[in-house]
């Protein structure tokens, strides 16, 4: 989806010291409770550091699934028009965004980690630029998916094995990219997400 009328410049001359932090993976992998874990490990002493914002979704509050931004369908073009959000895409009859002000704490210099789509990857580099933008990338293996698909309960047999055909088709790669395999226990899977987070830039791990 379109990003709006936003500067695809990166962030000129302002500080360089943050970085946005884009999470993707298929369904099922556990990338809201990896977010959860991160989020709570993290604690109120990183607040100023590290930045967790609420994503917005044509979806009404009070929902399964993650606390968001309720907006109405009706209501999503004309804000992507108007430039309230820095990245949007649409998936399984959904809209979604960041927030605009996402920009605004990345120049301040915090890291900003959110859960997007991995087609809004480019945008990022570009609304961002390249130095200033980390993708981790969370795995794990297709009986595993199953089991987390089949255990939340939100979709159906045929939605699961359509989940799971394109999950086997899941590859990022490319700089930047960092590879989290959340297949075990998810203690092991959060301190694995966070030593992704916190590492050096650059960093790039390849998929194995």
């Amino acid at each position: 989806m379109s990003t709006g009328p936003q500067e695809r410049n990166g962030l000129g001359g302002a500080s360089k010291k943050g970085m946005l932090i884009l999470v993707v993976g298929p369904s099922g992998v556990g990338k809201d409770s990896l977010l959860d874990g991160a989020r709570a490990r993290l604690g109120d002493a990183d607040a100023a550091q590290f930045c967790f914002p609420r994503r917005c979704i044509t979806r009404p509050a009070g929902t399964i699934g993650e606390n968001h931004i309720p907006l109405r369908p009706d209501d999503f073009p004309s804000m992507a028009k108007q430039g309230a959000f820095l990245l949007s895409w649409r998936a399984h009859d959904l809209c979604y965004a960041i927030p605009r002000h996402v920009q605004d704490e990345v120049i301040k210099g915090k890291t900003v980690i959110v859960n997007v789509s991995r087609s809004v990857i480019n945008d990022a580099f570009a609304l961002i630029g390249e130095r200033n933008v980390r993708v981790i990338s969370i795995c794990a293996k297709t009986e595993v998916l199953r089991q987390r698909l089949e255990a939340r309960g939100r979709e159906d047999r045929f939605d699961i094995e359509r989940r799971l055909a394109r999950a086997s088709a899941y590859e990022v790669e490319g700089p930047n990219v960092v590879h989290v395999h959340n297949d075990a226990d998810l203690e092991t899977g959060i301190t694995q997400f966070l030593e992704a987070i916190v590492a050096p830039r650059p960093v790039s791990t390849p998929k194995v």
